[in-house]
């Protein structure tokens, strides 16, 4: 399964198809800059010819979908009948990765099934079960995540699978037990997994889910989480002193100006090696961090700094972000600029890169997303260069 599912996805409406066919036709034997700027003009024309095609065939679409959708509908009521806390959905997306200087493009794609449950004792509620079980492939992107074995590859990644004992929120504190995000900056509050859309936690961290126990809750108006994990990832290895021992307080996240303070020490022995090395580089890690969150009403400031040491060398890494969020459809619009940098013994390797992107939601079920990432700065001799993305996800 490799680009194909993407373009046959996308394959419902005759424009839509028509383009996708038009860009996998133009990319062959093209540059990659050219075809960058046409899987964006594609976009463009996607957003552009929506409305058309629906006033077109409105009827027609909602009958499609409702014929497609007929089976899922019908367990949904079924397991409402029979459990009405459960809640189930499925996840498909297909992402097309283009970057300069790379002869073809990288595909991601996966199918993911999202379990919601909630569990009472004696009439009382004890805890929240969730369960994210995704087989994820990969083919050929520019880089490949270090969970995967060979640059095309399948893996079961568990995104977040745990255990909220929160018949205690009320008062302030829950325990949490399974593999869950680590509480760290920005993405504490705004989880970003399965968008183009990122912050820095992975990259500046090393890990960003993690298999372990957290208590967390809200006391005097702040929100905190502690949290100790394996240091393992995506899956559960004890190897030596592999751990992470991560922390975050702040204000209450929404606030016209909310903040939050963030620790962390790990060593990642234990996680997965990139391709073609034998252990993840420099394994231990300490961070402190703050982030800070400034909204007013549909626009929106975000800026997170850490500074701290990997083995026995500092580093940095800094975001800051504006975006515009339409509060009726939920279609996003972000700009962000980011920079990381390790110090040497003689040297500031130093990375920075702007990202521009965009999110549609072509109903409640169905989101476009584009993103374009421009390198500024790469360490090293490292040739900057043009990064473009574009994701179609449906859930349902």
């Amino acid at each position: 399964m490799d680009g194909e599912f993407f373009f046959f996805f996308l394959s419902v409406g005759g424009p839509r198809s028509w383009l996708i066919t038009e860009f996998a036709a133009y990319t062959e034997g093209q540059s990659r800059t050219r075809s960058l700027l046409l899987l964006l003009a594609c976009f463009s024309v996607f957003l552009s010819c929506d409305s058309v095609v629906v006033a077109q065939s409105g009827a027609e679409n909602e009958s499609l979908e409702q014929r497609l959708l007929q089976p899922k509908l019908k367990l949904d009521a079924w397991l409402f009948q029979k459990r009405p806390t459960m809640n189930l959905a499925f996840d498909l997306n297909s992402r097309i990765v283009v970057r300069e200087g790379k002869d073809e493009p990288g595909f991601v794609n996966w199918f993911g099934i999202d379990f919601v449950d909630q569990i009472d004792w004696n009439g009382l509620p004890l805890a929240s079960v969730i369960m994210q079980a995704y087989a994820v492939q990969v083919v050929d992107l520019p880089k490949t995540p270090i969970i995967f074995d060979d640059p095309k590859d399948w893996e079961l990644q568990w995104r977040f699978v745990y255990l909220d004992f929160d018949g205690f929120a009320h008062k302030g504190y829950s325990l949490k037990v399974g593999h869950f995000q680590v509480p760290f900056g920005l993405e504490w509050n705004s989880d970003t997994t399965g968008t183009l859309r990122q912050y820095t936690n992975a990259k500046n961290l090393g890990v960003k889910a993690d298999w372990g126990v957290s208590v967390h809750g809200t006391r005097s108006g702040f929100d905190y989480e502690l949290s100790l994990t394996r240091g393992s990832g995506n899956e559960y290895r004890d190897v030596g002193d592999n751990h992470v021992i991560a922390a975050r307080v702040g204000s209450r996240f929404g606030d016209t100006l909310s903040w939050g303070l963030s620790y962390l020490d790990a060593n990642l022995t234990g996680q997965d090696a990139p391709i073609g090395m034998t252990s993840f580089p420099a394994p231990q890690r300490e961070r402190w961090g703050m982030d800070v969150a400034l909204t007013h009403t549909k626009t929106q400031w975000l800026a997170e700094y850490s500074r701290g040491t990997n083995g026995s060398q500092g580093v940095w890494t800094s975001l800051v972000e504006f975006n515009i969020e339409e509060p009726t459809d939920r279609n996003l619009t972000y700009i962000q600029l980011t920079g990381s940098g390790v110090h040497s013994e003689t040297d500031l390797n130093m990375t920075l890169q702007s990202n521009v992107g965009y999110k549609k939601y072509l109903g409640p079920n169905l989101s476009l997303e584009v993103q374009w990432t421009h390198d500024i700065e790469l360490p090293g001799a490292a040739k900057p260069g043009e990064t473009g993305v574009f994701q179609v996800r449906y859930r349902f």
